[in-house]
Order: structure tokens, then C-alpha cells, then sequence
């Protein structure tokens, strides 16, 4: 395709939501490659762009000096034309609602991370809410493993920020990327810790105690031991409850956690993480469904070589994921029209899964799943 032709992606297959439009600025910023986003979440309830979607394109864009085209709320179209590779610098970006911060960290993250130089991110909006990894996740489960394939991220919670308020707010200091040997969680190996972390924001603590002594009750009785944290959040607009389950094996981290809203008590909250943790636990994949899709970006960042490998070695990323989610399809889709990698996933959907990541042509080999 001629560099001055943007890639056109369809913003209402697969999973159909903002993780396409979000994959995209990232890997956009990162190669110079314009894209067009059409239908974008045609399918949802509230269609087009809502606000954390488009601070997300203003954010990427500022990155990069990018033109942008349609970046309005409810728009159904965005054009994205990067003018200069990502700069490290120190960057403050406030969505201005409760949308998810975490989300736009996971945007911003991967061009800083190879723009050459550190970089130190304040972000404003919500920190902790449905569908979209809460601070914790981001900081407990998520960092340790991208990590593992030379991404190096310091996060710091300053207000936690729950939906409808928002008003949370956290601080990032992000590091060059650098080489690390090959990934391969295909084996999470035993058991070692269970931990709940119970945190609470604008509530009284006793609502902290009933959630941890929910969960602490379950797992004793699914004969799981484990310890519990009791966290009040620092907060300056919002209230609401969290659980997380943190689960420590031999080779691999996992999270399942909940957020609370009006509908659910600090029990139903306890029992929806523990819950996750159990059918997690009742598999033998190595990265929870999460976790499984968040993995893809960065490992394929490497596989095209934009991080130095040490030498003599093919960047190949493996690892088995608990589900085989539309996220994850969708999001090995959309990497691919940017990238010159191969990405194989192996298993059947919202079934135990493997996933490949590698350049192309490269010696890895994929062990097909024994099961159905």
C-alpha cells in the first residue's frame, strides 16, 4: 500500500468496540502508517465515539503531531496521520469523565515506550470500572508481565476515580523498551499465593472488611488458602468498592476482580472475583482472558523487531490464555494490518487457547491443544 493511503479498518467486526481504535493509534504512532476508522462501534449502544475514545486519538495524536479528522464525539469515522515519530517528554492527558484511564495508559504506553528516552504521564478520569483493567490490575498483574518482554512501567495511584464521577487520577513513569529472551507461558506451573486485595474509596472501611471476608469465606470453602489486604483509595469526587483476586503460580500472575456498583453489594462483589479466580483456577492456561489479549500488542512489537533482540535469537512470544475472546482475535487482526508478524492462535472461542507471536518465517513451533 502506498504511504500516503491509509489503512482502512471496520470499526464493527470481531469484538467491535474501542480496543480496535485504540490498537490502532498505538501501532499507527509506531510505524508512521495513516489509518481511517470507519462504522467505529456501530454495533454498541451509544455508537461512534464517546469521550475516553476520543481523548484517546487527541492523546496518540499530540504523541506524534498527527492530523486528525472526526475526532468529535459520537463521529463514526476518524482519520489518523501521524507527522513525526512519538516524543518522550512529560505528558498530562485528562479525559474529563469517568473513562477509563487505564485504557489511555494502555494507548499512550507502547510509542513512548520506543520513542527513545523515559517519559512521565499523569492521566485524569476514572481508575477503576466495568469492562476495562482497574489501576490495580494495571499495577499488579498487567506490569509485571509486559515486563517479562522488555516494558518497564512505574505506576503511582494519587485519587481513585469510580463511575459516575470520575476524578481519579494516577501518575506513570515509563521506560525505553529493551531486549529480553523469548516469553513462553505455555506452563503456569503450582499454585504458590492467593491474595484479596478489598480497597474501598469515599466509603466507610467496613464495607472493605465485608468484601474480604466474603471472598476470604468462598475460597476456604473451595479449600483454597489465602491472605487478604485491606486498602482504603485515596479519593477527591468518588466512592466505590473493588476486589481483586491476585493469583501467584511458579511462572505466571493472574487477576479476576469486580468493581461495585448500585446494584451489587460488597458480598456480590467478593463472589463475581472469586468467581472468576475459580473458573480460572478449573483450567490449566497460564494468562488469564485479560491478560491473554493485552499480551498480543507488545509481543508483536517485538516479533517485527522494534525492540533490539540479543543476538542469535528469534523474538517469539508463547503462552496459553484461559479464553479466546473476540478481544483477542479482533486485536491479533488489527495488529496484523499494521505489522509484518505472524500471530497463531490456537483453540476454540471462549475456550483454553494458545497464542504465537512471532516474525515471519520464524522457528517457533505451536503445539496444537489436546482438547476440544
Amino acid at each position: 500500500m502506498p504511504p500516503d493511503l491509509p489503512i482502512v479498518l471496520d470499526g464493527s467486526t470481531g469484538e467491535g468496540g474501542g480496543q480496535i481504535l485504540r490498537t490502532a493509534l498505538s501501532v499507527a504512532a509506531i510505524t508512521g502508517k495513516p489509518f481511517a476508522i470507519e462504522r467505529i462501534r456501530a454495533n454498541r449502544e451509544k455508537p461512534g465515539l464517546r469521550p475516553q475514545h476520543r481523548e484517546a486519538a487527541r492523546a496518540v495524536a499530540r504523541l506524534c503531531d498527527a492530523q486528525l479528522a472526526g475526532d468529535e464525539v459520537g463521529s463514526d469515522r476518524l482519520e489518523f496521520r501521524p507527522r513525526r515519530p512519538a516524543q518522550a517528554g512529560d505528558w498530562a492527558f485528562d479525559i474529563g469523565t469517568a473513562g477509563s484511564t487505564p485504557l489511555l495508559f494502555q494507548t499512550v504506553c507502547w510509542p513512548l515506550a520506543l520513542a527513545g528516552k523515559s517519559s512521565t504521564l499523569t492521566l485524569r478520569g476514572g481508575t477503576h470500572q466495568d469492562h476495562a483493567p482497574s489501576f490495580h490490575y494495571l499495577a499488579l498483574v498487567w506490569a509485571p508481565a509486559v515486563a517479562r518482554l522488555g516494558f518497564r512501567f512505574e505506576l503511582e495511584l494519587q485519587a481513585a476515580g469510580f463511575y459516575p464521577e470520575g476524578g481519579g487520577e494516577f501518575t506513570a513513569r515509563v521506560e525505553p523498551a529493551h531486549p529480553m529472551p523469548p516469553l513462553d507461558l505455555r506452563h503456569r506451573g503450582t499454585l504458590q499465593d492467593v491474595e484479596v486485595v478489598s480497597m474501598v474509596c469515599g466509603l466507610g472501611f467496613e464495607i472493605a472488611e465485608r468484601q474480604a471476608a466474603r471472598a476470604l469465606r468462598l475460597l476456604r470453602e473451595a479449600g483454597i488458602a489465602a491472605q487478604a489486604e485491606r486498602v482504603p483509595m485515596p479519593s477527591r469526587a468518588s466512592r466505590g468498592g473493588h476486589v481483586l483476586v491476585v493469583s501467584t503460580f511458579q511462572r505466571a500472575r493472574a487477576g479476576h476482580g469486580a468493581v461495585s456498583a448500585r446494584e451489587r453489594s460488597p458480598e456480590q462483589l467478593a463472589e463475581e472475583a472469586v468467581g472468576g479466580f475459580r473458573a480460572y483456577l478449573t483450567g490449566g492456561a497460564a494468562v488469564d482472558r485479560h491478560l491473554g489479549d493485552q499480551l498480543l500488542l507488545p509481543a508483536a512489537l517485538l516479533a517485527a523487531g522494534l525492540v533490539p533482540s540479543p543476538p542469535g535469537i528469534v523474538p517469539a512470544t508463547r503462552y496459553t490464555v484461559d479464553g479466546v475472546t473476540k478481544h483477542l482475535t479482533t486485536n491479533a487482526d488489527v495488529i496484523r494490518r499494521f505489522l509484518d508478524v505472524e500471530i497463531a492462535i490456537v483453540g476454540r472461542e471462549d475456550g483454553d487457547g494458545e497464542v504465537r507471536v512471532q516474525p515471519p518465517g520464524g522457528a517457533a513451533e505451536v503445539v496444537p491443544l489436546t482438547s476440544p
